[in-house]
């Protein structure tokens, strides 16, 4: 019943569920998923159209010519598809020829899970026919019905078809009810297409493939239909037209364009527009979306595009919205990827240049990120220029030059320019004149009369202020207030031009620059006018004028347009209105003018005069660029004109533009240069001459950089104004204050005092002004008369006349009235001229501020470029006045060919060169100037014949000290010969006499004054009237020089000048001492074997050179003619060694003495040697012990502990000579008990049990098969009784077992001769030796001689190891020696080699010495054990050589442990497997490790790596050196030593000295070095010349000596005269002969007349004269009259002379002057009067005033000053008001 019901069922299943039956049928292999391929790509779509590929610049053709054969399904859109079974048309599918799936009659489909074999065709279209061939090609394919899908086993094609494939149909599917498709909707019951969607909103980016650069169009759509699209590129034309570019259809949600610089270049802006299709109904397009506008290329973005010029910095922010390119040869190379930028700046007025700057004119754009439509930025900062030109507001266009790059689309690229408006601000001026008349920045004139120190200006917007000096100028009745200095601050830079330090008048102005950082200092200082003009320029387009006159200056300054609003002191408020001007510091309103100038008055030392704020910090002023191509010119005339724009350089004056119309000189570097300074120095109170500075000068040194110069009132001649010339004169005449500084100190108080001076009208009380002045003046000038003086010099001068068109009226009349109260105040028409630096500074500003215009003022150009048209005596050049000869000044007002007058010589023109050098004198007069031309000329007086002539005038360059000094230097030949002149043979003649003039310019020239040279040891000359020398009476006249009594000869002290015995000839010395010893200071002693050198010294009292001579002493004792006693010291000691010795002079005086010596003995102890103590004085006989290693103290008596600090840590550390070596605890050895034990060496385990070995212990494993045990200790599983094997004594287990009783391990003596045994209870031996000897290495047990090519070890017999078997059984005992085991031993004997020993060839190896062996079978262990540590088996066998038993069995254990042995038929063995972890035959086995072993390690277990040999330590990182380093040298590999400092060798042993020894000398211990005969120091590098070598020779040997030229002989001490010497004088120096008596010259040729002749005569041989005219007698002593005609006149008859001109009298003696003398003066030469005291000048008609007048009092005669009103005493020192 229940299997009815079954089978009931399954017939239900099977009608009602024909589907579920089909669904269990089991699917081919290829069907189920993985077992085929899908084809998705959309183009394959039979609606797709290849000709859309084409458009696309980054889609290929579907090709399948590569396609791999096997089974695909198509897919559209992620849903089935199938190949098409009808035609298609070329060019679709995404290919040019589309392949089909061709049925032919009788053909189908495969039904369900069905296969069929079937051909596809390949549609193409022959060329050039247009008929097409559906099946032009054809493909086998096969069809598998997979249900709901078909698959289909494809090959490739044979050329670039594609497979093409179709949506399915639904006719193959059940029958269902119709609904719509995806592309329908459903109206009324009917599918209708639908509009394809609109994407969303298209975005363009970039993107770079290599070095091209796409635009990718990217959008989105939500659709699920099967969509394409249609993408449009457009961009703008230059005329705002969208120009089409490119239209693509493409399945893809993007599309790219290239940005190729052909059809889309940098600089388009670009659109993109999408819209999208069915692919089923290609005709019907959805609506079109267009993208933003996207920009491609640089954009320049401005902070503003409106800027006011005030100097402010903006920002300028320059953008790519493309990628850089990057350099071809490194386009991976990031850094490479920067474009550089060429910036450019234009007005968009041509005739004028830019009104920008930019912080630079180079930008680099780098690659970097893009960011929000952003892949490179750069910044750059830009300002308006401060140009001081009323030029409206102008656009200036900064642009990018176009782009020079490898890169085609970037090359010749220039972004859009960007547009900035700069609005003109106009900047103010403030005038302080004359005494002073103020004019503030807002145009307010006020009156200032107080002296002190004011702030005249400061910014409350830069940190910016000026300070100024006002003292009194007054006139005698009215005080009155100038400006004689000002201080200008700008930021951490201080600048002073200050002449406030000295009476007015006669102090010059100095400027001194101050800062804290001169090398970024933004000041520019100009002269003009030949320093007349001293103009500042700060960085922010302030400026400060200085007009400097001898009563002070005139101040001009400039406030900068960002200044407006932001002042206050005298200037004003600048603000546009004149009322405000009179402030309080708090910027509250004050109307009394008393009050405000009071309120800006400094108190005494707070100014910038006394000090500099200690908080100022040094401004960063930025880099301005004017980065223009070219200078543009106002018009084409303008050219000859010296304002001219800047070119395109970077500077920090570059946002003010300087122009300026008065020729300007440069002199900025003179006084800034790279050197901080932060001291300077002010001159003294009183003035001091010029010529001092000059001197300070030479005395500082050239590293120094001047900073403070004097401006004194120059004038030349020519009045050359050319730059080049200009500056050459310059360099002359500058005289400086050198300052010493401290580059990096700051001011403090102490430092201002040096900078300070006592200003004391700081002190003064605030008065009020004189309320009213009368006239007329006290001289009788009325007011019409000043006036109308002031009309003529300022109204009609040649400035306001040329500066007309420019100047109002109200400023000339304004200047008039200056001058017109000045006139009034002073009473002095001196100031006439004081105000007119007003109309120039005026008239300048004027013509700056018009340039726009592009008028060209010619005349006013000339008005200041030529002050006064140069006065007629000039031309007119670009650069001023160019003077005509006899005209000096920059505006040639000056005669430079005025005679100039000498009033006096430095000491009344006598010189006494024994006293002072001769060869320069200073001539004090008046009316000197500082010129080219300006010279001394230089008449020598001779005296020939009998009278005195005149030599042939000599000219030389004068020094200019200031106008009343001046510096002459005396010709070349006679300035040499000023220290040895070729003296007359008279009596009573001086050396020399000059006739000195002075010119100015070359042509005309001063009166004459008299310089007389004389020898003081002669010669007596006194100044009257006259200059008369008288010769003195004790002294002698030899060879033409003249010699005091007493003096002695030069080149002889024995011979000396005594005028009683000859005063022509050299007298023998009557009284010559013998030279003197110096006695010793101390006992001399010496030191067993030192080489002893001690000096001897002597003296002659008559100055000669001496010559020691050895008379006697030791052995060996040289003594040196100089003095150096040399002995080498006998080894032996004795009490006492003497040197007796000779001493003599050139005179051959001679004195004897004798030197003493003890010798001590050398106490050094332990092998020590003796050296010299070179830091005690020579012959102390103290020494110095040079210990050997190990050994320190002064005698080397301490032992150097080598155990301190501890290097055993744990251990024990036994000291030895020089090392130390260590007893370690057990588990731990090592030279410094560093490293862990290996127990596992000593084989603790059971033979066959693992040993693994831990810090300070070990573990055993398991016991082998058949054993039970702890692995120490293992037994035996048998039944019958077996005694427990346990492992044999190791030194392991020696070592922790307590050591029986006996005798002591040492009494065997184990270690090598010599070596100390220590006992030990941590080792197994019970004893450690010691170091081995000196030139041994080893162990201390075994020792090798050092250097050989081998070790050979040296033992002793009994000290050979021999182990003892376990047990009675192993009675086999090693009989061959073995080494001991010690840690030199070679690792070589691993387990693996120990196999490897014994296996080869299966032989027994024979000992030597009893032809028997030991085979030793080890048993397993975990690490390498020595093969110097003796294995004692469990299991030994002893066999015999030639014995029938040699033959090896399973018996023997052949194999290696764990290995089964199992005998063959041939009676041998046949060894198993290697066990795990191991590889081998059996016999041999070798371990295996899973990962490679670290540095130093091999492996030797299996995965077990331990240190190959040389290396121990936990990780193998510690090198062994056998022997070990020395003197603490370190094992950096093994068997290598790095020494210490002074140690080298393989082992450290031998001593090195660095630097080397010299000149062969021997290194010791600790960097000493021993040195040989003649050299010490240190290094030897001393040498001890045993020759003094003389006259400059040098010492090049201990014996020789190299002569200078013109010496010779041993010690260089015989001079040498070619030619020789004649008449028999003596070579006494190189070329000089001493004559004899009766001869001179230069070889003694000459015969001397005794006495001499006289008045010029000659000797012609001995005592024969020949006398000249007008002279006679047999010494020409005679002359024809009596007295002799003087001062050039000639005897022409007997007491008659012919006087010369200037001179008259009956001897010519009577002087003659054309204009009398003055005031009692008396004529005493031509047109030359001595004045009476009292008066000076050429006619003695200047009063003198010993004590000047001050307070402007006059001296009117002698010694009574006239002083001004207020002042009273008798040099107006004292004020009325306070007598």
């Amino acid at each position: 019943m229940r299997r009815e019901t079954v089978s009931e069922l399954f017939l239900c299943l099977v009608v009602l569920l024909p589907n579920a039956m089909q669904a269990q049928t089991v699917l081919p292999p290829e069907c189920a998923p993985g077992g085929h391929s899908v084809l998705q790509n959309p183009y394959r779509s039979t609606t797709f159209r290849s000709s859309w590929l084409q458009q696309s610049a980054l889609q290929d053709f579907v090709c399948d010519h590569s396609l791999t054969p096997g089974w695909y399904q198509f897919q559209i859109f992620d849903k089935p598809a199938s190949m098409p079974t009808h035609c298609v048309e070329v060019n679709h599918c995404g290919t040019q020829a589309p392949v089909w799936l061709s049925l032919s009659e009788g053909e189908s489909l495969p039904g369900s899970l069905e296969v069929r074999q079937l051909t596809a065709c390949a549609a193409w279209q022959l060329f050039p026919s247009s008929s097409k061939d559906c099946c032009m090609f054809r493909i086998p394919v096969t069809v598998r019905n997979c249900g709901d899908f078909y698959i289909y086993l494809l090959q490739p094609t044979q050329g670039c078809m594609g497979y093409c494939a179709q949506a399915e149909t639904s006719d193959s599917l059940p029958t269902t009810p119709r609904t719509c498709g995806s592309i329908e909707a459903n109206a009324d019951g009917a599918c209708k297409t639908k509009q394809p969607p609109t994407p969303s909103l298209p975005v363009i980016v970039f993107e770079v493939t290599g070095n091209t650069i796409y635009l990718k169009c990217s959008f989105e759509s939500n659709s699920n239909s099967s969509l394409g699209y249609v993408v449009a590129w457009s961009r703008l034309s230059p005329e705002g037209r969208k120009e089409e570019l490119k239209q693509e259809i493409t399945i893809q949600t993007s599309a790219f364009i290239e940005l190729d610089g052909f059809n889309l270049r940098l600089g388009d802006k670009i659109y993109c527009s999408s819209s999208s299709f069915f692919l089923d109904l290609p005709d019907i397009r959805g609506d079109s979306v267009e993208s933003q506008e996207f920009f491609a290329g640089i954009r320049l973005r401005p902070e503003v595009s409106i800027i006011s010029e005030d100097g402010r910095m903006h920002e300028l922010v320059v953008e790519s919205t493309v990628p850089v390119p990057c350099q071809v040869e490194s386009s991976s190379s990031r850094e490479r990827c920067t474009l550089s930028l060429q910036l450019s700046t234009s007005s968009q007025d041509n005739l004028l240049d830019a009104d920008l700057s930019l912080s630079s004119c180079v930008l680099d754009l780098s690659r970097s990120p893009c960011r929000d439509g952003v892949c490179s930025r750069a910044l750059v900062y830009f300002s308006s220029i401060t140009d001081f030109v009323k030029d409206d507001n102008r656009v200036t266009h900064i642009s990018v030059k176009p782009i020079t790059t490898h890169s085609f689309l970037w090359n010749g690229y220039s972004p859009e320019p960007v547009q900035i408006r700069v609005k003109d601000v106009p900047s103010a001026y403030c005038y302080s004149f004359t005494d002073p008349h103020i004019i503030t920045f807002d145009g307010r004139l006020y009156e200032s009369y107080q002296i002190g120190t004011f702030v005249l200006y400061k910014s409350t917007f830069w940190p910016f202020e000026v300070h100024v000096r006002q003292w009194e100028c007054g006139s005698v009745l009215h005080a009155a207030a100038c400006v004689c200095g000002f201080v200008a601050r700008d930021g951490g830079d201080v600048i002073a031009f200050d002449m406030c330090n000295g009476e007015m008048g006669e102090t010059k102005p100095h400027l001194s620059v101050k800062s804290r950082d001169l090398s970024r200092s933004g000041i520019r200082i100009t002269e003009s006018y030949q320093g007349r003009k001293v103009t500042m320029t700060f960085s922010s387009g302030a400026f400060v004028r200085a007009d400097v006159s001898d009563w002070g200056m005139s101040l001009t300054l400039r406030a900068p347009s960002s200044d407006r609003s932001h002042t206050e002191g005298l200037c004003g408020t600048y603000d546009g209105q004149p009322d405000n001007d009179f402030h309080s510091a708090g910027g509250v309103t004050v109307e009394d003018l008393h009050a405000f100038i009071s309120e800006w008055r400094l108190p005494p030392g707070t100014s910038l005069f006394d000090t500099t704020p200690s908080h100022l910090s040094t401004l960063s002023p930025r880099m301005h660029c004017t980065c223009q191509t070219e200078s543009r010119l106002t018009s084409p005339r303008a050219r000859s004109q010296p304002v001219t724009s800047s070119d395109s350089t970077c500077s920090r004056h570059g946002n003010v533009h300087l122009l300026s119309v008065i020729p300007t000189l440069d002199v900025t570097a003179e006084y800034i240069g790279s050197v901080e300074l932060l001291k300077g120095e002010r001159n003294e109170r009183q003035s001091q001459p010029l010529g001092r500075y000059r001197q300070n000068t030479q005395e500082r040194g050239s590293h120094i950089q001047p900073h403070e110069r004097g401006f004194p009132l120059r004038t030349s001649r020519d009045g050359f104004s050319t730059s080049a010339h200009y500056q050459q004169h310059r360099s002359r005449l500058q005289t400086h204050h050198y300052i010493s500084n401290s580059p990096h100190q700051s001011l403090s108080q102490s430092d201002l005092d040096g900078l300070t001076y006592f200003f004391p009208e700081d002190h003064e009380p605030a008065v009020q002004p004189v309320s009213s002045l009368t006239w007329p003046t006290p001289s009788g000038l009325t007011e019409q008369q000043a006036r109308t003086q002031c009309q003529q010099t300022v109204a009609n001068s040649n400035t306001a006349l040329g500066c007309r068109r420019l100047l109002e009226e109200s400023v000339v009349n304004l200047t008039v009235t200056m001058c017109v109260t000045d006139l009034q105040l002073k009473d002095e028409l001196s100031w006439l001229n004081a105000t007119l630096p007003l109309l120039e500074n005026e008239c300048e500003r004027r013509v700056v501020e018009e340039r726009r215009r592009g008028e060209v003022y010619q005349d006013v150009l000339a008005a200041l470029k030529c002050p006064n048209l140069c006065n007629g005596n000039g031309q007119c050049s670009e650069w001023g006045c160019v003077c005509f000869p006899g005209f000096g000044s920059y505006d040639c007002s000056d005669l430079s060919d005025q005679i100039p007058e000498i009033t006096e010589l430095e000491k009344g023109g006598l010189c006494d060169v024994r006293q002072k050098d001769c060869t320069t004198i200073q001539v004090y007069g008046q009316g000197f100037k500082d010129s080219y031309e300006l010279k001394c000329e230089f008449v020598k007086e001779k005296f020939v014949d009998g009278e005195w002539i005149l030599d042939e005038p000599l000219f030389v360059l004068a020094t200019f000290l200031d106008v009343t000094a001046l510096e002459c230097q005396l010709p070349l030949e006679d300035s040499q010969a000023s220290a040895g002149l070729a003296l007359e043979t008279a009596t009573d003649r001086p050396l020399a006499r000059y006739q000195i003039k002075v010119s100015n310019d070359g042509y005309s020239y001063s009166n004459t004054k008299i310089l007389t040279l004389y020898d003081g040891a002669c010669h007596i000359c006194s100044l009257n009237t006259e200059v008369f020398c008288a010769l003195r009476e004790k002294s002698c006249i030899i060879d033409g020089v003249c010699y005091s009594e007493g003096e002695s000869n030069p080149s002889s002290p024995c011979l000396t000048c005594r005028p009683d015995s000859s005063k022509h000839t050299w007298s023998i010395a009557e009284k010559n001492e013998p030279p003197v010893v110096q006695s010793l200071p101390f006992r001399v002693q010496a030191f067993q074997g030192e080489n002893f050198i001690y000096q001897l010294q002597a003296q002659d009292r008559e100055g000669s050179a001496v010559l020691f001579t050895l008379i006697s002493g030791p052995e060996g004792a040289t003594l040196s003619p100089a003095g150096l006693l040399m002995w080498k010291a006998t080894a032996e000691a004795r009490d006492t060694h003497v040197f007796q010795f000779s001493v003599t002079d050139d005179c051959d005086a001679e004195t004897r003495a004798s030197v003493e010596l003890s010798v001590r003995s050398c106490d050094c102890l332990n092998g020590a040697s003796c050296v010299t103590n070179v830091n005690l004085p020579a012959g102390s006989g103290e020494y110095l012990c040079v210990c050997p290693d190990g050994f320190k103290g002064e005698q080397c008596e301490v032992d150097i502990d080598d155990c301190k600090p501890n290097p055993c840590r744990l251990g024990r550390c036994i000291d030895g000579p020089n090392s130390f070596f260590c007893i370690c605890p057990p588990g731990m050895t090592g030279q410094t008990c560093r490293e862990d034990i290996d127990e596992c060496v000593s084989q603790p385990c059971f033979p066959g049990t693992g040993c693994n070995n831990t810090l300070g212990s070990f573990i055993c494993g398991v016991c082998p098969q058949g054993y039970s045990g702890d692995g120490k200790s293992c037994t035996r599983n048998h039944d019958s009784l077996v005694k427990a094997v346990t492992t044999p004594p190791r030194v392991l287990q020696d070592a922790l077992r307590p050591r029986p009783p006996g005798p002591s391990p040492c009494s065997r003596r184990p270690c090598h001769p010599g070596v100390h045994c220590f006992e030990s209870i941590h080792i197994s031996a019970g004893f450690v030796c010691g170091p081995c000897p000196p030139g041994l290495h080893g162990n201390g047990q075994t020792c090798t001689a050092t250097g050989q090519g081998a070790d050979i070890p040296i033992t002793k017999s009994n000290s050979i190891k021999k182990m003892t078997p376990i047990s009675s059984s192993s009675s086999l005992s090693l009989t061959s020696p073995r080494r001991p085991p010690d840690r030199m031993t070679r690792p070589d004997a691993t387990f693996s080699t120990i196999r490897r020993v014994s296996s080869i060839d299966r032989k027994i190896i024979a000992t030597p010495l009893n032809q028997t062996a030991t085979r030793v079978f080890p048993p397993t262990v975990y690490r390498g054990q020595p093969s110097g540590v003796e294995l004692t088996p469990h299991l030994t066998t002893r066999v015999k050589l030639g014995s029938p038993s040699d033959h090896v069995t399973c018996a023997d254990s052949p194999c290696f442990p764990d290995v089964p042995c199992e005998p063959t038929e041939t009676g041998s063995f046949s060894c198993g497997r290697c066990p795990f972890g191991y590889t081998g035959d059996g016999v041999t086995c070798k371990a295996v490790c899973r990962y490679q072993c670290g540095r130093n390690m091999e492996c030797t277990l299996p995965n077990t790596c331990t240190c190959k040999e040389g290396y121990t330590g936990y990780d193998c990182h510690i090198a062994l050196c056998r022997p070990d380093c020395k003197n603490h040298g370190k094992c950096v590999k093994p068997n290598v030593c790095e020494c210490p400092a002074g140690y080298d060798g393989p082992t450290c042993e031998e001593a090195n000295c660095k630097p080397p020894c010299q000149h062969g000398g021997t290194c010791l211990a600790r960097n000493l070095c021993t040195c040989p005969y003649g050299y010490v120091g240190p290094r030897c590098e001393i040498m001890v010349c045993n020759r003094h070598c003389e006259n400059g020779g040098e010492c090049v040997s201990p014996d020789v000596c190299e002569c200078k030229p013109g010496w010779y002989g041993p010690t260089c001490h015989s001079a040498l005269c070619d030619p020789v010497c004649l008449n028999g004088g003596t070579c006494t120096k190189p070329n000089i002969c001493t004559c004899p008596s009766g001869f001179y010259g230069s070889q003694c040729q000459i015969a001397v007349c005794s006495p001499p002749c006289k008045n010029g005569g000659q000797c012609m041989r001995n005592n024969v004269c020949s006398c000249p005219e007008g002279y006679t007698g047999k010494r020409c002593q005679k002359s024809v009259c009596e007295p002799v005609c003087m001062n050039k006149g000639k005897c022409v008859g007997p007491n008659i002379c012919s006087c010369a001109s200037g001179w008259r009298g009956r001897r010519c003696n009577i002087p003659v002057c054309l204009q009398k003398c003055k005031n009692g003066g008396e004529c005493v030469g031509p047109n030359t009067c001595q004045c009476p005291v009292g008066w000076e000048g050429l006619q003695c008609q200047t009063p003198v005033c010993k004590q000047r007048c001050l307070n402007g009092g006059r001296c009117v005669l002698p010694d009574y000053c006239h002083c001004r009103k207020g002042y009273k005493g008798l040099t107006c020192a004292i004020k009325a008001s306070l007598a």
